[in-house]
């Protein structure tokens, strides 16, 4: 398996590059860039959700998702304490990164190629208890003001909507039609390729040596990439989960920063430049801290 992660770190890499030299060659400039986040954001990541749960019911599989949800809030709960003890209350910026990882655009692609698209199923279950800590808890984070908070933006956001539409589908007796099932997946096949330019051209565009010399950015990856993936090894232990499932933690819990970091940070008037240093800074060295902390926890669980 460690194999495998190595291989599709590659593919993940290379197509990494593909943006960069993108962005590079001025195909794509930073409106591009946002307009095909949106893409991503809108259309890709929710098919995959959708496409995940549209599958006949089972309650052992309802059972365990439930536990994930379960487990993935104790995770949450031992990242924020990580996060702000170790990057300080005033480092808003790095703590939303140590407790926010990517689990949309790198933690389903490498769950889909290391476990199998079955697998994404168990992802959509984090991302209802995710999708409501972003938007409350995270939120809060980077802007510092709980007005900032709405069940609104929790409700109409699209990931959620889609986890709704699927729970229905999951439940309910429904066949979708032909038609309706090769549009969802190819709609959910740009997933992987979409966010891996999209992170390309951020980087492509990103002042590297102005983010290099933050020394905020070293700690706040060391304790994204190394202390709460292993701190999670002996919570995820204790999970009464298939050893592939607690993969698919172990996953999303060693992923780099969410790629919202810079985002929120812009919008709510954070550290923007110290955000996308996290979040490309965290992605490049996740590159080699992925495979040792999963091989570690293959060998544990």
């Amino acid at each position: 398996m460690v194999l495998i992660l190595i291989k599709q770190i590659l593919v993940m890499l290379i197509m990494m590059s593909v943006g960069v030299v993108l962005y590079k060659m001025k195909q794509i400039d930073e409106k591009g860039v946002a307009q095909l986040s949106n893409l991503a954001l809108y259309v890709a990541t929710p098919c995959v959700v959708v496409q995940a749960l549209a599958i006949d019911f089972d309650a052992t599989r309802l059972n365990t998702g439930l536990v994930v949800m379960l487990f993935f809030l104790v995770i949450f709960a031992v990242s924020v304490v990580i996060g702000r003890f170790g990057c300080g209350k005033a480092d808003r910026v790095g703590t939303f990164a140590v407790v926010f990882s990517n689990s949309g655009f790198v933690g389903i692609p490498l769950i889909q190629g290391i476990l199998g698209d079955e697998y994404v199923f168990y992802v959509t279950m984090t991302m209802v208890a995710g999708t409501i800590t972003f938007w409350t808890y995270g939120v809060y984070l980077m802007s510092g003001d709980k007005g900032e908070v709405s069940i609104k933006k929790i409700l109409l956001n699209p990931n959620f909507i889609a986890v709704v539409i699927g729970v229905i589908l999951f439940f309910a007796p429904i066949q979708l039609p032909y038609v309706v099932e090769k549009v969802l997946a190819g709609m959910a096949n740009m997933n992987t390729g979409l966010g891996m330019v999209i992170l390309g051209a951020t980087l492509g565009a990103s002042n590297i040596g102005l983010m290099v010399t933050d020394t905020r950015l070293y700690k706040a990856i060391v304790l994204r990439l190394v202390v709460v993936p292993l701190v999670c090894i002996p919570i995820l232990m204790l999970m009464p989960a298939p050893f592939e499932v607690r993969m698919v933690m172990m996953i999303i819990a060693a992923a780099p920063a969410a790629s919202a970091t810079s985002m929120l940070a812009l919008k709510y008037g954070a550290d923007y430049s110290y955000g996308t240093g996290l979040s490309i800074g965290t992605t490049i060295v996740s590159m080699i801290t992925m495979p040792l902390v999963l091989g570690l926890a293959m060998s544990v669980l």
